[in-house]
């Protein structure tokens, strides 16, 4: 019974021990929010990052489809179409047509 008794007290011991260490004092709460501050901190500044490379994108963006409207820019490696030069017969024919849908008024 002796040796329960005394299991028992080291048991309690223990237990307070914990219980202290675990109990917020004024300077583990301090830590703990000093903390907690210094990731909100850091989680800020990477959202900020991040919205600054949203914005730059978003102007990017903009640019190009507003050089695209005015008249685009040609992606590298690649040529500018050449038109095609109509035969007078696919000229004679293509007139021919649009008068009979009523396009010239000759």
């Amino acid at each position: 019974m002796e040796e329960q008794n005394n299991e028992t007290e080291e048991e309690g011991k223990e237990v307070s021990e914990t219980k202290t260490e675990t109990t917020p004092t004024e300077e583990t709460g301090t830590k703990k929010t000093i903390e907690t501050l210094d990731r909100a901190e850091e989680i800020n500044n990477v959202k900020s990052r991040n919205l600054k490379r949203e914005e730059d994108l978003q102007t990017r963006k903009e640019e190009f489809a507003a050089r695209q409207m005015v008249g685009g820019e040609i992606e590298a490696g690649q040529e500018t179409p050449k038109p095609k030069e109509e035969t007078h017969k696919e000229y004679n024919d293509r007139i021919e047509k649009e008068i009979s849908e009523g396009k010239h008024h000759d």
